[in-house]
């Protein structure tokens, strides 16, 4: 029987990528950049939200949307109340302190956490670290364009 996986997506401008989820020690949304951790997203329309509303300049034109399946076994899923300020920006150091503990126990290779642009969508802390990384299989890469509408 085959071990039951979960998707996940990441856009990327680099068009010489083939596969791959590449670790940042940037501070983010859920994570305050003090360990390394990858950025993705559960759907594919969800990968190209993120990348639009991250990206400070004009749009790239050719872009490559990244899949993988990861390990399904291995998942946290963060849950957020309603009194934590989890959308709001400047990114709230409470916060990161969530993603930030997560990593630092390494007990499970992603978290799963609400998406703050699409209710209802969940993107992915990827610890690539954890013994299960390698476990990640990648789809081959798909070029894309950015509709010019979203530009």
């Amino acid at each position: 029987m085959p071990k039951e996986t979960i998707p996940a997506f990441v856009m990327v401008e680099d068009t010489a990528v083939t596969h791959v989820f590449s670790a940042s020690d940037r501070p983010g949304r859920w994570t305050s950049g003090r360990l390394p951790v990858i950025y993705a997203s559960r759907a594919a329309a969800t990968a190209m939200l993120e990348h639009r509303a991250h990206l400070e300049s004009t749009p790239v034109n050719e872009l490559k949307l990244i899949e993988a399946e990861l390990p399904a076994g291995s998942l946290h899923v963060i849950e957020v109340g309603d009194a934590l300020q989890w959308r709001e920006r400047p990114y709230r150091p409470e916060v990161q302190a969530l993603g930030d503990a997560w990593l630092a126990t390494g007990n499970t290779l992603l978290a799963q956490v609400p998406s703050a642009l699409c209710p209802r969508e969940h993107n992915l802390l990827i610890n690539p670290r954890h013994p299960l990384f390698s476990e990640i299989r990648y789809r081959a890469a798909l070029r894309f364009r950015m509709d010019q509408r979203l530009a």
